[in-house]
């Protein structure tokens, strides 16, 4: 039987029609993030855009229809940064999503999220998105080595886009570097050939999963904990105020669903995100139809087309790559400095140095350490 909906619920679904212009354009408000990361993860770390796109889709297809509301996925960003950053395989990729999965599941199950959310120093997680940054931002510039010329072209554009939302720039930019293929004679028409991809299926591996876990998976948890499980749920509160059982629970069961399905198409590790919703409502989206319309197009890519994204993906300028990654770097590093305070902003710097030149875990472990040293020392309550 259908749950009983309120009357304001009702209002909203007569007031904003699921399949329109408004909402198709809302579908690519999130690219602009989701694209550096999928031509990353083809041409680097090598999976297959046939498994991104197909898991893509049907993630997306599935919010759509349970939530209605823009609820979209967007990459892991510790663990996408990592595997792109230190080049890893596939089969490293796809163990250490499914082991986010095991661990969202089981999170989602014990309803004692909001219990760890709280107990999270928000100081060590700003130290993981600024070590990510200069991880990621390091290795947009030696990409961006690769043809000077050709990456300040591509930064001017970013920079010439950045207050003109409805045009994200990584679109540009991805076409763009296609079409410089065409010019330049990287790729030649003719070896464009529309077909059904040949689907590669994936099983992680308990080594692979303890490597990955330990290297990023486990600082993927506590920055997701804090900016997906607090921000988007405050969000979707603010945006969608008709909504309601929509907590951090919820959002733990989907992305404990995800990926524990998707690895085993190879698919990239997913989690949801507020920067995707924000950019999403920016650009139309009212509703679960944007989420629809973005699956069908992501579908029909990994179906038909995914033989020429490899093709294009794994040729594409690593120059534009390099810039897009550099600005996603800048973007993450950015977060980093919310709530600026001269005093604890050492322990964000220390620990991103370190999740830079060691790992991300020990970063996180060394973030946590010096904050709570800076509490009971330095900060201590005066009597």
């Amino acid at each position: 039987m259908e749950p009983k909906r309120s009357l304001d619920e009702k209002e909203v679904e007569k007031k904003y029609k699921k399949f329109t212009l408004r909402e198709f354009g809302g579908a690519f408000g999130d690219w602009g993030t989701l694209v550096p990361f999928i031509i990353g993860y083809i041409s680097i770390v090598g999976l297959s855009p046939a498994g991104i796109f197909i898991t893509l889709g049907i993630t997306n297809i599935i919010l759509g229809v349970k939530f209605n509301l823009p609820l979209p996925v967007q990459p892991q960003k510790t663990i996408g940064t990592v595997a792109i950053s230190r080049h890893w395989n596939a089969d490293l990729v796809i163990s250490t999503g499914f082991g986010t999965g095991v661990i969202w599941f089981l999170l989602g199950f014990s309803k004692k999220l909001n219990y760890i959310v709280s107990k999270v120093p928000i100081i060590a997680v700003r130290g993981i998105q600024l070590g990510l940054a200069f991880i990621l931002g390091w290795t947009g510039i030696l990409l961006f080595s690769e043809n000077i010329i050709l990456g300040f072209i591509s930064i001017s554009i970013i920079l010439l886009l950045i207050k003109n939302k409805p045009i994200p720039s990584a679109i540009i930019l991805t076409f763009g570097g296609i079409l410089l293929m065409f010019f330049t004679g990287i790729i030649n028409i003719t070896e464009l050939k529309f077909s059904i991809p040949s689907f590669s299926f994936g099983i992680p591996t308990w080594d692979n999963f303890l490597y990955g876990m330990v290297y990023a998976g486990i600082a993927q948890l506590f920055l997701t904990l804090t900016n997906v499980m607090i921000a988007t749920v405050v969000l979707i509160k603010e945006l969608f105020p008709e909504k309601k059982g929509i907590d951090a629970n919820t959002l733990a069961y989907n992305m404990g669903a995800m990926n524990l399905i998707n690895p085993f198409l190879v698919g990239m590790p997913l989690c949801h995100g507020s920067g995707g919703l924000m950019a999403q409502y920016a650009f139309g989206a009212r509703t679960g139809g944007s989420m629809i319309l973005e699956g069908i197009m992501e579908l029909l890519l990994g179906l038909f087309f995914s033989d020429i994204l490899f093709l294009l993906f794994t040729k594409f300028p690593m120059a534009i790559l390099g810039a897009m990654l550099i600005y996603t770097a800048f973007l993450l590093g950015k977060i980093a400095f919310k709530d600026f305070n001269i005093k604890t902003f050492p322990i964000i710097l220390i620990s991103a140095i370190f999740s830079y030149f060691i790992n991300i875990a020990i970063g996180f472990l060394i973030g946590i350490t010096l904050y709570y040293i800076f509490k009971k020392v330095i900060d201590k309550p005066e009597s």
